[in-house]
């Protein structure tokens, strides 16, 4: 069976969790707002500047490239979530 591949915001709520720290805590860790993160959980969009893709890399314990593989698969699937809207 393949493994379910995590998109960014997966990994950032599962990560959050684990550590017990609620969304302000990690905006404020990761240098942006709680709404931010809010849609970046939710795979609605991602971070567009360098500095944060560094630090979340480094919330995440990812390598940058790890970081692009979720952000890829969060793209992917909201895709296919559009495409299924349309098909409605």
């Amino acid at each position: 069976m393949a493994r379910k591949t995590l998109t960014l915001g997966q990994a950032l709520r599962k990560r959050r969790e684990t550590l017990g720290l609620n969304q302000a805590e990690v905006a404020d860790l990761l240098a942006t707002t709680q709404g931010n993160l809010s849609r970046w959980e939710r795979d609605l969009t991602e971070p567009r500047e360098i500095d944060t893709y560094r630090a979340v890399s480094k919330f995440l314990e990812l390598s940058l490239l790890q970081l692009v593989d979720l952000i890829a698969e969060s793209a992917r699937q909201r895709a296919l979530r559009e495409l299924l809207l349309l098909q409605d």
